[in-house]
Order: structure tokens, then C-alpha cells, then sequence
């Protein structure tokens, strides 16, 4: 085995009594996909109930590349995997080469021209997709790493394959869930080393974009920054925290220090969970559970 696949373990699994991978062609698959984290989720389309979700996580430092090479080990041994034929397989794609155009300005000829005014795109070696948020009247253009769609594309024949970037999985998720209301709102995305941060006013996106950060400190600065360019009340606005946040973690007490009204988020409505699900935290797994509002 490649020395980088052995670096991703998992570290999160829980499976619905009655679910038989075999049965996977009544399923969805879904998948999130990056450097530092992959995820694996089942929902079964008849009982429209999410009913197995794996996590795994590198030990170390890794790589686009060692990530992808976890998946082609994943897929001979892996009962999941294992299936090549699926009803739907959903891969959501964790990275910062993205960009959002106004739906009447979208051409598709010019998808790597949008790219390239806010990421280098080596074509060699990424693939441009884009995604169609009918309601929001935008479209987000983005990247896949190229051995990954060959992968998928040979390994899940004769199923259906759709991309979506993590920022469209979330903002579909956080559409789902928002209340109507005159003021805005900070949905928060914590993942690891990365903070997505999306503000919606009612149904309008107001603000939508991904950091890195390497300190709370780092982290509280994006979030404020953000509040301030949104002219939004760090006393009187919600902030809804989601992702792998924890309460006795920094990164919380930083919020509370600066926020008045922090509350963590629960798993979308509108879509069933096995029992077995009761034993994650609610707050954790919305970008996989959100694939299934990506229609």
C-alpha cells in the first residue's frame, strides 16, 4: 500500500442496522472530498433517511494526490465503495478555486476565465465544473482534481455523477434552513483550518467565501471582519456555528467572547437519519448531509 493511504484512518462510522451495500442501486452516494478529510455518506432514496456515514482523516501531513490514492485503495476492499452502481453519486469538493458569477453573466465557454481571476487553474491537472443555484441566480464555477473525476468516472459506470463545491453545498443547506427575516444572518463552516463563512439576508446571499487560518486568532478576525463588512451587530445578530467545532474548544470561546448570540446549528430537516445517527453531534456533517438539497 502507498505510505500516504495508510495516513488516512477513520474516525467516525455509523451504519443503519438494515442497510445492505448491496442495495445500492435504490441508494444515493455521497461524497466529500479534500486534502484533510473524506467523507462518506448513504441516504436511502426510498425511505429518503440518511443511513450510513464514514469519516477519515489523515494522521499527518497529506496531499490532494495521497487523498485520492485512500479512495482507489478504499474502493477494492471497501463494502461502500465496492458498489459501482448507485441510483446517484454526489462528490462535494473542498478546496478555494472557486468563484461566484451572476446567473445572466454566466457563459459556459468562459468558465476558466471567471476561475483565473481568483486562483491559478492548472488545467494539466484540475477539471472546471460549475453549479447552478437557480435560487440565489448564481453559479459557482470551480475545480476537481483531474485523477479524481477519472476515478470516478471508471470506477462508478453506469451511475450517475454530479460535482458540487463544498461553498454550494452549504449555501443550499443554509437556504433550506433559513428563516425569512428583514435582518442578515452569519452561518459559520468550521473544517479543519478552514472557515466558510455565508451571510444570508432572508433568500438573498449577501456574502459567501473560504479562509485559511492557522490561529483562533486568525479565525476571529475573518469572522469580525465579516460581521463589520456586512454591517451586522456582533450583540444583536445570530451567528450560527456548524463543522468541527467543539464547545471547550478555543475557536468557541473566541466566538462567545466577541458574539452575544452563538448557537450551533442542527442536521437539515426536510431529510430522515437512522438512530444510529443520534450518537453525532447534530452540529457536525452538514456539508454531506446538505448534497441531498443540491438538486
Amino acid at each position: 500500500m502507498d505510505t500516504h493511504v495508510s495516513a488516512f484512518k477513520q474516525t467516525q462510522r455509523v451504519v443503519d442496522d438494515a442497510f445492505d451495500a448491496s442495495a445500492s442501486a435504490g441508494a444515493h452516494l455521497y461524497l466529500c472530498f479534500g486534502a484533510h478529510r473524506i467523507r462518506i455518506g448513504v441516504l436511502d432514496a426510498q425511505r429518503n433517511k440518511f443511513v450510513a456515514l464514514e469519516d477519515y482523516e489523515p494522521s499527518g501531513l497529506t496531499t490532494v494526490d495521497a487523498a485520492i490514492a485512500t479512495l482507489q485503495e478504499l474502493s477494492t476492499t471497501h463494502p461502500l465503495l465496492q458498489q459501482p452502481h448507485w441510483k446517484q453519486v454526489r462528490l462535494c469538493i473542498k478546496n478555494q478555486q472557486f468563484t461566484l458569477i451572476p446567473e445572466t453573466l454566466f457563459e459556459l465557454k468562459a468558465r476558466e476565465e471567471y476561475l483565473q481571476l481568483n486562483a491559478v487553474v492548472e488545467l494539466e491537472q484540475e477539471v472546471v465544473h460549475h453549479y447552478d443555484h437557480q435560487r440565489l441566480e448564481l453559479v459557482n464555477v470551480f475545480t476537481v482534481p483531474a485523477k479524481l473525476e477519472a476515478w470516478a468516472r471508471s470506477h462508478f459506470k453506469g451511475s450517475a455523477v454530479e460535482y458540487v463545491h463544498q461553498t454550494s453545498a452549504l449555501m443550499e443547506g443554509f437556504l433550506h434552513m433559513a428563516e425569512r427575516t428583514t435582518r442578515p444572518v452569519l452561518y459559520i463552516y468550521v473544517d479543519r483550518n478552514y472557515v466558510t463563512l455565508v451571510v444570508l439576508q432572508g433568500m438573498r446571499l449577501e456574502f459567501c467565501n473560504s479562509f485559511y487560518f492557522a490561529s483562533y486568532e486568525d479565525f476571529i478576525y475573518f469572522v469580525l471582519f465579516v460581521l463589520e463588512e456586512k454591517k451586522m451587530n456582533p450583540d444583536q445578530d445570530q451567528v450560527v456555528v456548524w463543522g468541527e467545532l467543539l464547545l471547550n474548544s478555543e475557536l468557541h470561546d473566541v466566538l462567545r467572547k466577541y458574539i452575544r448570540n452563538v448557537q450551533f446549528g442542527k442536521k437539515p430537516n426536510g431529510v430522515g437519519y437512522s438512530y444510529r445517527f443520534d450518537t453525532l453531534f447534530a452540529h457536525r456533517n452538514f456539508d454531506l448531509y446538505s448534497l441531498h438539497f443540491c438538486e
